[in-house]
């Protein structure tokens, strides 16, 4: 394989599988080099130089669909069209950076400015930097319901969700980040063009990429996904696992996804797992991280340290 041959679907950035004469190796490319590529392991930064001729093959994860639409108040946050679908999925759970910016404060646990950090946590996090990156968590449903319509009013859509026929937050009477409930029920517009959660089988659909693996993009938790095993416990920035084949990251693992449906008056469903075995208890025998697996409900008014959200937009 030559040079331009892999700087043709990867980037400096991208994590790459790639297969050789002597085995497997995956990892971030860093470098591309006159005769090797640099890449380095993300899980224990280790690099190593793969010799161009010496690569049989590579997959990067990544779909060949381009369809992808930029989130205008942080160009990082990107959402990915779906295939054969009418909507939009956030490529990555919703960031601290994004989330910061719209609701001009951060709640969650799993950064460096949090003095109730654990020792071992902050050390972990220390060692991954800044922590922007890192998916926004300790926010209820309620939450991101609100951070919702507040987006898609500062890039003027049409807000879906309604309280009591208001579309604006700001008259809900609620404020967020306090573990409270909003005092009427939260009604959804499925068919505005604003932003929202995906429902159960929305959230399911893109997870699957089209595909059928046990966990979103592969049969190998490792692959795609932060988990008990190897997240030492934190949060991790996104996309540094693979993605699946509809090019979204972290639908197995990093934090929880928060979805419309309910499973009593005051229980939300969220999907994906986490960083953290928090289902084991209630579920020994499966593990939460597995694309199928919808049997897992919070309470919508608690905030928890591996639930976070990710977005999704009808097609205008």
């Amino acid at each position: 394989m030559t040079r331009a041959e892999l700087e043709e679907d990867v980037s400096i950035g991208d994590t790459v599988k790639i297969t050789t004469k002597s085995g497997k190796f995956t990892g971030r490319v860093e470098e591309f080099g006159e005769s090797a590529v640099m890449l380095t392991n993300p899980e224990n930064g280790k690099s190593k130089r793969i010799a161009y001729a010496f690569i049989i093959e590579y997959d990067t994860g990544k779909s060949s669909f381009k369809d992808i639409l930029t989130i205008g108040i942080d160009t990082d946050s990107k959402l990915v069209k779906i295939p054969k679908t009418n909507y939009w999925m956030g490529q990555t759970p919703v960031t601290q950076r994004l989330y910061e910016k719209v609701m001009n404060e951060n709640p969650s646990y799993h950064q460096l400015s949090n003095d109730k950090l654990k020792d071992d946590e902050r050390k972990a996090l220390e060692e991954l930097g800044t922590t922007d990156n890192n998916p926004v968590e300790n926010v209820s449903w309620y939450d991101a319901v609100y951070f919702c319509n507040k987006l898609s009013i500062m890039e003027g859509l049409t807000p879906a969700y309604s309280v009591d026929g208001e579309t604006d937050p700001v008259y809900w009477g609620y404020t967020p980040h306090q573990e409270e409930s909003i005092g009427s029920n939260v009604d959804c517009d499925f068919y505005a063009n604003g932003y929202r959660l995906p429902t159960n089988d929305e959230w399911e659909e893109a997870a699957k990429g089209g595909e059928i693996y046990k966990y979103s993009g592969s049969y190998d938790l490792d692959e795609v996904g932060w988990y008990e095993d190897n997240s030492s416990n934190v949060t991790h920035p996104v996309a540094q696992k693979m993605a699946n084949a509809y090019g979204l990251y972290d639908m197995s693992g990093n934090v929880w996804d928060w979805v419309w449906e309910t499973s009593s008056s005051s229980c939300r469903f969220v999907r994906g797992g986490s960083f953290y075995a928090d289902c084991v208890a209630l579920y020994p025998l499966v593990n939460g991280c597995m694309v199928s697996f919808r049997i897992y409900c919070s309470c919508a008014r608690n905030q928890y340290i591996s639930v976070g959200f990710r977005l999704l937009r009808p097609q205008d």
